[in-house]
């Protein structure tokens, strides 16, 4: 029955190794737990399922990448098939509209996000009708010990269990033994039915060429003019490091755009669909690129800087050759890429004294608890990834359990010509929309209780209420993230609390570092690449033979230490460098309160507080980006004594 599906539906005469013994897993309805590499066909396990199981209703396919989500959706939609999406990207009409075309069973894959799915109006939707299937892509999330952790993936266990789908299938293209035994424990799934395949691609080799920063740019162009080596991405450090790279390409010829977070969405998009479309032939980003994006023509991957983890590695170089062709990746391996990555390492580094305030700040608001996660940041100068990180592992010691969001200022005008009936609102919701509306300035939701006797959470749905009639303009601000407190604690339990999770956040530094190191050697091996990839992985095979594609297996001679260049060596701050700092204390001290944010200041690490109080743009910003953190910290230390 596969086969014939296969044909029938997608066209093709033979499966990708290993997809039909996860189709069959699915099939008999057993929780299975997928890792197969970048262009291996994941999708076709999930979507041709969605047609054998039909008769057992919707297939939910759960994604943290948007991008992905609408150009699957649109892709199966020109198909002809009953597909679509709901999350943040909607109009209310269309996700109306969606909604309705679920709840009717009209609808055979359903997209959305991790954060949507919780949403109560679609939950209630999703337990009233029949679920084939339940696809969770990219789920090394759902690990603290993933490379990507992301907390919204913890709720999903629950999630899935609720709306009973025929099967769950977890798929990713990384999982470590550690992030594969927590998913499989979360979604029970038995191991038998985890499908590990090798990260290994027969097209796709990888080549270590040790290089000097100052020939990264020559060696990189040399790359890209060999034939058959475009389209490409080329994956860098930094965002200005990604538009000098584009611009030297582009002045040898070789027309290149940029690709990072600190462009507008727009100008991101743009430049991803015209990459898309082949009307760009080189990209230079940040890893922030290439999740999500559909192009199975990818000819070579670049990386010009060391990156931080073998999975990054991996997944990344993997978005090459997903067309089956030959492809091509390369590492410019330079020891001088190891003080910055170890730097923004020690950048996460944190005082116990801020997880004591998290915690106090959550405990002393009493049963419920709201913070805003920017000024919780810039506060307790914490990266957001950290703050995203304790909040979630506070839930997985259930202290808490995140329930919301909502924003705290309002700033609302009626539109010209329009008018606002507020007759069906009490009489306080009503005096208080108007205060706002004339007010010159954005209203704070906090003051609702003190100003109109409305406790702020149900003036606030009344505003998105009416947002919604289309009659005004409204501009939420301050996010604030809801959270339910499981249980009260005394000074003595919250500092007990604190110090768990402070060793757990040292624990999760060190791992860090492990990765990097790792990085590091295999880039110096004499062995094969992807056996190395797949020792790292754990992966059980019977016998691991060498690719005979890839440096080592080419006789490739490689130094078993990678070269720094010469000026890095010298970790020492000259005077002249010395009254520069010195100087800019002198205007910028009122702000510099620790050695851990001059620290950073210095060594270019632009955290939530330094970026809030625009510190990054001042000159010195990064000066010492190539010298080590644990060099400046003593520095940094005696300067502010």
């Amino acid at each position: 029955m596969p086969h014939q599906a296969l044909k029938k539906y997608f066209g093709l005469n033979e499966f990708r190794p290993y997809q039909l013994e996860i189709i069959n897993h699915i099939l008999n309805g057993n929780n299975t737990l997928a890792t197969l590499p970048t262009g291996s066909g994941k999708s076709l396990t999930f979507q041709l399922p969605s047609f054998l199981l039909s008769h057992l209703g919707t297939t939910i396919i759960i994604s943290p990448l948007l991008s992905l989500i609408r150009d699957q959706v649109q892709k199966l939609q020109n198909q002809g098939i009953a597909a679509c999406q709901i999350d943040s990207t909607l109009t209310n009409e269309q996700r109306t509209k969606n909604l309705a075309d679920i709840k009717a069973g009209k609808i055979q894959l359903l997209y959305t996000s991790t954060e949507t799915l919780g949403n109560p109006k679609l939950l209630n939707i999703l337990k009233e009708i029949n679920i084939s299937l339940v696809a969770i892509d990219e789920a090394h999330c759902y690990s603290e010990w993933g490379h990507s952790f992301r907390p919204s993936y913890l709720s999903l266990p629950q999630l899935t269990r609720a709306i009973k789908p025929h099967a769950i299938l977890a798929l990713t293209a990384t999982a470590t033994k550690k992030v594969a035994s927590d998913i499989r424990k979360a979604f029970r799934i038995k191991t038998a039915h985890h499908i590990a395949a090798s990260p290994r691609r027969d097209n796709l080799s990888y080549t270590i060429i040790p290089t000097p920063d100052k020939q990264r740019n020559d060696q990189l162009t040399s790359i890209l003019e060999q034939p058959n080596h475009l389209p490409a991405i080329v994956y860098a450090m930094r965002q200005k490091q990604c538009e000098a790279i584009a611009h030297h390409l582009t002045s040898q010829g070789i027309p290149t755009k940029s690709y990072h977070a600190g462009m507008s969405t727009q100008s991101r998009k743009q430049i991803q669909d015209d990459f898309l479309n082949n009307k760009n032939k080189v990209i230079v980003a940040t890893i922030a690129f290439g999740m999500g994006v559909d192009k199975s023509n990818i000819r070579s991957i670049i990386h010009y800087h060391l990156p931080k983890s073998p999975e990054g590695w991996m997944q990344e170089s993997g978005r090459a050759g997903r067309d089956a062709s030959p492809a091509h990746t390369y590492l410019l391996a330079c020891a001088d890429d190891i003080t910055p990555l170890t730097n923004f390492i020690r950048a996460r580094e944190l005082e116990e004294n801020s997880i004591n305030r998290l915690i106090t700040t959550l405990t002393s608001q009493g049963k419920t608890a709201a913070i805003q996660p920017y000024h919780t940041r810039v506060n307790l100068s914490m990266l957001t990834s950290t703050l995203d990180v304790l909040l979630a592992k506070l839930e997985l010691l259930n202290f808490s359990k995140y329930s919301h969001t909502t924003w705290r200022y309002i700033k609302m005008n009626i539109l010209y010509g329009r008018t606002l009936n507020l007759t069906d609102y009490p009489k306080s919701h009503r005096k208080a929309i108007q205060h706002i509306i004339q007010a010159d300035d954005r209203y704070d939701l906090h003051n609702a209780t003190q100003d109109f006797n409305i406790a702020p959470e149900k003036l606030y749905h009344t505003l998105t209420e009416i947002k919604h009639s289309g009659e005004c303009y409204m501009r939420f601000s301050g996010w604030q993230k809801h959270y339910k407190i499981n249980k009260q604690l005394n000074n003595q339990q919250i500092k007990t609390l604190t110090s768990e999770l402070f060793q757990y956040h040292q624990n999760q530094l060190i791992h860090d570092e492990e990765r990097l190191q790792e990085v590091v050697r295999i880039s110096t091996t004499r062995s094969c690449i992807p056996l190395q990839f797949e020792k790292w992985f754990s992966i059980q095979k019977k016998q691991h033979t060498p690719c005979n594609n890839c440096s080592s297996c080419n006789g490739d001679k490689r130094p078993t230490k990678l070269t720094h260049t010469a000026t890095t060596k010298n970790t020492n701050i000259n005077t002249q460098q010395l009254e520069t700092i010195k100087e800019f204390l002198l205007k910028k001290k009122k702000y510099i309160h620790t050695p851990a944010q001059l620290t950073c200041i210095l060594c270019g690490i632009g955290t939530p507080y330094i970026r809030h109080y625009r510190l990054h743009l001042h000159p010195i910003f990064g000066t010492l980006q190539h010298h080590p953190y644990d060099d400046i910290h003593p520095y940094s230390t005696a300067l502010l004594t």
